[in-house]
């Protein structure tokens, strides 16, 4: 189809806006699963389904699920007979009472067999659920971790989940809320071992602490997982690694308290495990590194499961009264390994930063998500010489979300400007298509691909933007101009596929997206050039990328127009305290005043490493805050927030708006029930942000809203 048959994005299209967000691969390579992700207009939800599709793109895709349904983690058994997949899907059976419960279900193992078919069988029935799983390489068991309540907390449990007359949360915890979870209990999650064909399960860990994300060794004789046993995780990220038989005993020690360890691997032998962390495990800015440590090194954790603190010369988390010297050092109050773990690096000076997942593909390659340069990439590392090199893509149009391997095929979820998340399946260097999500209707709208420009700020640091012109763009012709700026801030934006900016682009608009210092994909200086000064440096980059457009004649110097989410939300509320050239601005979930934000959001640690704490360093966050540039602000406002956002609380928001109000200046504050700290939830929560940027802009010279 020409671009001229082609019709413009619009609002009403983000029902139609399928992704996929999960893949797996058989080991086989023939199959590919995927999850894909459906607006429900009817019912303002949406579906997340089980499909698979053969993997050389040959065949359409065929649902294994239907409906409303929350399929995530979709796994293949490794003698490829079986799907499993965790599902929040109501329960066949009525329980003692003769009724189905009513309360949501919980996320546990459902299992397709793809020898003899029919309907999924549920494997697991634990009471809090699956968080995550693994098969053992027989595919005759699985071992998952689960948040497992002892007698107290059950029933702390069942008492605030009263709906007639629930009691009271009682809080004794540091980290006492995280965004979409709420307000935290004390229940810890443990490591089960269930029988596929039974179901039967055996909890083969204990204690205090949590053991998460359990992988099972090659020869089936132990399972990996790791913990933060330091007895204070709420002021840390110290997670090790360890070893465990499926029995629950011979516990071992992999690595000693210096790494905040993911992404964690066997490789095919069991020799060693490859992860990923970065070597300062508070420190928000660092780049994760690939590692490797030797199985034989583990050693014995004689007290486990009660050998919390061990391993330490201090634990830290009291920050004392009395500062001595830096503010910022002395609030760094974090726990002191004994001894240095031993680390291989596999990739050294890979500036590449390193998201996970990894896996062996073959006993001398390991493969890895990672970003550079604004996009993420399947990388290839070599065992033999620890070269690394990017395989895919090699262009600058997509990124990589998730991928899983076979020895002879790699499944991807690739989103590409012109598609949309899909998965695609790379073999032998030739990449192929199987899911059906998104890029059927778009193939009938006008996309625009990105631009990338380069420019240099104040500082002669050089800075990269992507710009999406509208479709019919003439350069004698200057536009309004949208500056969206991301969050984070240690995250970029990408060559890629997003709903809204495409959406403005087809309204008119150049969106102008500015990778700015703190962003990660640029190296770890980069990236760490903004810790604990978020602010000037983030707003001279992203007024020198506005400079840029304007110098090359693109954008219309009396249109522009400034909006952001999260970090992009509070970089807002810097920048109309910081310049006066924005006819109007839209800040969503942003925070106003750091003093204030300690305590109510869910970030302590974070601005402990960055800021130190309130009461001993007032000055640099009020002077850091967004809130200390109030009386420059003539901007008109558009804010959002949502009612139970724990990441930037609505008291922010409310902050800024009040703040706004008594000084005249116009602004409006919506705020959006039950919502955390995300823009979609719901598709029609989705929709009415659009259209309400929208028409916040056109009220002050933007593009007319169409009747």
């Amino acid at each position: 189809m020409s671009d001229i048959q082609k019709s413009r994005i619009r609002v009403e299209d983000f029902y139609q806006f399928s992704q996929v967000t999960e893949c797996a691969i058989s080991p086989d390579g023939r199959l590919a699963a995927y999850i894909q992700k459906t607006p429900l207009k009817g019912k303002n939800e949406y579906s997340e389904n089980l499909m698979v599709a053969p993997a050389d793109g040959a065949g359409f895709p065929h649902p294994l699920s239907r409906g409303q349904r929350s399929d995530s983690k979709p796994r293949f058994s490794p003698d490829g007979r079986m799907l499993a997949v965790l599902s929040k899907r109501p329960a066949d059976a009525p329980d003692a009472a003769g009724e189905i419960p009513a309360e949501e279900p919980q996320a546990q193992i459902w299992l397709y067999d793809l020898a003899f078919g029919g309907d999924a069988r549920q494997v697991t029935e634990l009471p809090e659920g699956v968080e995550s799983y693994d098969w053992s390489p027989d595919s005759r068991h699985m071992v998952c971790a689960a948040r497992t309540p002892s007698d107290v907390d059950a029933a702390y449990l069942k008492s605030i989940r009263d709906k007639t007359k629930p009691g009271p949360l009682v809080i004794n915890r540091v980290q006492h809320k995280t965004d979409e979870e709420g307000y935290l209990d004390n229940v810890a999650t443990h490591l089960w071992v269930v029988d596929v064909e039974s179901g039967h399960a055996v909890q083969i860990t204990r204690g205090p602490a949590s053991e998460r994300d359990p992988v099972w060794s090659p020869d089936g004789q132990d399972i990996l997982f790791c913990s933060n046993r330091t007895g204070d995780a709420d002021n840390n990220r110290r997670y090790d690694l360890w070893l465990v038989s499926p029995e629950g005993k011979n516990p071992r020690r992999l690595t000693w308290g210096d790494v905040d360890a993911r992404a964690h691997v066997f490789s095919p032998d069991g020799r060693q495990v490859a992860f990923i962390s970065s070597l300062a495990p508070e420190n928000n800015y660092a780049l994760n590194r690939l590692w490797s440590v030797d199985v034989d090194s583990a050693e014995p954790a004689a007290r486990f499961p009660d050998n919390l603190g061990e391993g330490w010369t201090a634990i830290g988390g009291v920050i004392p009264d009395v500062v001595t010297g830096d503010p910022v050092e002395h609030a760094r109050a974090y726990p002191v390994p004994a001894q240095e773990s031993r680390l291989t690096e596999l990739a050294p000076g890979c500036d590449a930063h390193f998201e996970g997942p990894i896996q062996f593909q073959g006993p001398h390659r390991v493969l890895g998500l990672a970003s550079e340069r604004a996009q993420a990439k399947l990388f290839a590392v070599r065992l033999d010489n620890r070269q690394w090199e990017a395989l895919y893509p090699r262009d600058l149009s997509g990124s990589i979300y998730q991928f899983n391997a076979s020895a002879t095929r790699v499944a991807m979820v690739v989103n590409r400007p012109d598609t949309g998340p899909e998965c695609v399946t790379l073999a032998d260097g030739a990449a192929r298509q199987v899911s059906r999500a998104a890029s059927g209707w778009l193939a009938e709208r006008t996309t625009v691909p990105f631009q990338r420009i380069t420019f240099h700020d104040q500082d002669g640091q050089e800075i990269e933007a992507l710009v999406l012109a509208p479709p019919d763009f003439s350069p004698d012709r200057p536009v309004p101009l949208i500056v969206s700026i991301h969050g984070g801030p240690m995250s970029y934006e990408a060559p890629e596929f997003e709903f809204e900016t495409q959406y403005w682009a087809n309204r008119g608009y150049m969106v102008l997206l500015v990778n700015y210092r703190g962003s990660t994909s640029y190296g770890e200086a980069f990236c760490e050039s903004i810790r604990g000064r978020w602010g000037p440096m983030e707003h001279d980059d992203i007024m020198c990328g506005i400079d840029a457009v304007l110098e090359r004649g693109w954008v219309d110097r009396d249109r522009l127009f400034c909006t952001g989410f999260s970090m992009g939300g509070i970089m807002t509320n810097w920048a109309v305290g910081h310049t006066d050239r924005f006819r109007a601005a839209v800040t969503e979930h942003g925070v106003w005043d750091y003093v204030s934000a300690y305590g109510t959001d869910d970030c302590h640690l974070w601005w402990q490493d960055d800021l130190g704490v309130p009461w001993q360093n007032y000055e640099a966050y009020y002077r850091t805050s967004p809130a200390s540039g109030l009386a420059n602000i003539r901007t008109p406002m558009l804010i959002t927030a949502g009612e139970h956002d724990w990441r930037c609380p609505l008291s922010q928001a409310e902050e800024l708006y009040l703040a706004l109000k008594k000084r005249g200046v116009e602004t409006e504050l919506v705020i959006y029930p039950a919502e955390h700290h995300d823009s979609s939830t719901r598709p029609a929560r989705a929709i009415d942000r659009l259209q309400r940027i929208d028409a916040w802009f056109a009220r002050y010279g933007g593009i007319p809203v169409p009747e």
